[in-house]
């Protein structure tokens, strides 16, 4: 551990990225670059500067609880980032110039949104919906515009120009500066997902902790005075979007259109896939033929109610259908793929994942970078100090190279390989094109493991990178994806090998 302590050396690596690097036996050219890796710290930073601004606030919640202050702060950015994505863009504005650019809390949750790339692009494609339509538009994020949208010296965000910023509230009708501050009086709007009539009084935050942006939330309707909460929401969600495939509307169910080994779209697969798992649920209530457009509400809300708006009932459903003696007092195995679906819709948002957890937990992330100081303005101005960066360049080209060798081993990146890693999966398409190209899947990127699973995911990382490019992957970077060394973080990379 002592070794571990001293600050990682690069002064013998190149700071300029070669021609290519192998990867399953193919020379291929860089497939993201320093300039890159630059813009994503710059942006990592901003967040983590965005995060103090919102703790440092002497009123409403950051007053009494700071943690919770940026929970909340995240749940009213994950808003924001929803209405942005479901309104109508016009025609003039996209591709993605500057003016389109939303401010710094939605980019954060774009940001995390797209490090789930799976999740991403089946959300953009099994539906036609405006949110589907914006999600293909935005399907890659412009790291180098969107961190010249940033003070390099502050990490602040500048002031928007006059088109982005009327970009913004016409498009949304909400203002462009995030609201740094919730008080117990702010209030959000909601359906309600029994009645579908609309809530204008849902707080943020309550003494009671039951507000939309706290784990306890639950609401009394103001028209049909019955209770509803997140989960509801998002089993109504999933009653609507089986319903409208009734009615002949093209929707995919979340974990369907996509072939879980490879990321690849299957609409075949797909659709037989649905009907299994609906079997037991269509016997059950016989629920058989097509709906008429005009009463799709009535028919969604009604298979909702059978359902009883319950996530866990929902569960007993679909896992009857494909096992049949499926007996929840028993406590059997839930299977993967149906638990992944039901979760899918056990929240209150359009994405098929919680875009508020996906962002705290990319938190620790950001954290790590800053502990490390690659985020610190001027770290990497200079060219002699960019031998970090192309090292975390050369080692993520490495890391694709064992993907493609080992393509059922579940691998571990360290901390420098995961940067790269993430840069590349904000290119969006890229990633998506480049990984099906080389590795024939396109690897999601998991940030919700457990320790255990992750730390046997290392071994074997560290086994076979050894075995494939004879040096150590370096303990102590992997480490660093989870731990921080005494009150330091530190990363060790391993000596120059002729591999690169």
């Amino acid at each position: 551990m002592q070794n571990a302590e001293k600050p990682p050396t690069y002064s013998e690596y190149p700071t300029e990225l070669p021609d290519g690097f192998p990867i399953a036996g193919t020379n291929v050219q860089p497939l993201v670059n320093v300039t890159e890796l630059q813009a994503h710290l710059r942006l990592l930073g901003a967040i983590h500067k965005l995060k103090q601004t919102v703790q440092a606030q002497e009123e409403g919640i950051a007053a009494k609880n700071k943690d919770q202050a940026w929970v909340v702060f995240v749940n009213r950015a994950v808003h924001r980032f929803y209405v942005w994505t479901s309104a109508t863009w016009s025609r003039g504005s996209p591709g993605l110039n500057e003016a389109i650019i939303p401010p710094l809390d939605v980019v954060m949750v774009w940001h995390s949104y797209l490090l789930n790339p799976r999740a991403y692009y089946e959300d953009s494609q099994r539906m036609d919906t405006k949110y589907c339509a914006n999600l293909q538009t935005i399907q890659s994020m412009p790291l180098t515009l969107v961190s010249s949208l940033i003070d390099v010296q502050t990490l602040e965000a500048f002031l928007p120009s006059t088109e982005r910023q009327s970009f913004w509230e016409t498009t949304t009708s909400l203002p462009f500066a995030p609201p740094l501050v919730t008080n117990f009086s702010d209030v959000i709007t909601l359906d309600c997902p029994l009645c579908l009539q609309k809530n204008h009084q849902v707080k943020w935050i309550s003494d009671d902790e039951k507000g939309f942006a706290q784990p306890g939330f639950e609401y009394t309707c103001e028209t049909c005075h019955d209770v509803f909460n997140k989960s509801n929401i998002g089993v109504r969600r999933f009653a609507g979007e089986v319903t409208q495939r009734r009615a002949g509307e093209k929707v995919y169910l979340s974990e369907t259109l996509l072939e879980p080994r490879t990321g690849k779209v299957d609409t075949k697969a797909a659709d037989a896939f649905t009907t299994r798992v609906l079997k037991h649920l269509d016997d059950k209530f016989k629920i058989s033929g097509p709906v008429a457009p005009n009463r799709i509400r009535l028919e969604a809300s009604i298979l909702a109610a059978m359902v009883k708006y319950d996530r866990n009932i929902l569960s007993i459903y679909l896992h009857k259908s494909v096992r049949p003696d499926y007996a929840p007092s028993q406590k059997p195995t839930q299977l993967p793929r149906i638990q992944r679906l039901v979760t899918a819709y056990s929240n209150a948002g359009l994405a098929s994942l919680d875009l508020v957890g996906a962002v705290l937990r990319q938190g620790t992330f950001v954290d790590k970078m800053v502990q490390l100081g690659w985020t610190q303005p001027g770290r990497f101005d200079q060219a002699i100090h960019l031998a970090p960066l192309v090292r975390s360049i050369a080692r993520y080209h490495a890391f694709l190279d064992l993907m493609s060798c080992h393509p059922t081993s579940f691998l571990v990146p360290t901390l420098d390989i995961d940067l790269a890693w993430h840069s590349h999966q904000l290119k969006g398409e890229g990633y998506r094109n480049d990984t099906m190209n080389y590795l024939a899947r396109t690897p999601n990127h998991e940030d919700s493991v457990e320790s255990s699973t992750l730390s046997t995911g290392y071994d074997i990382t560290a086994r076979i990178w050894k075995e494939r490019l004879g040096s150590p992957i370096a303990y102590a970077a992997a480490r660093l994806t989870r731990v921080k060394t005494r009150n330091r973080a530190v990363v060790t990379l391993h000596p120059r090998s002729k591999t690169f």
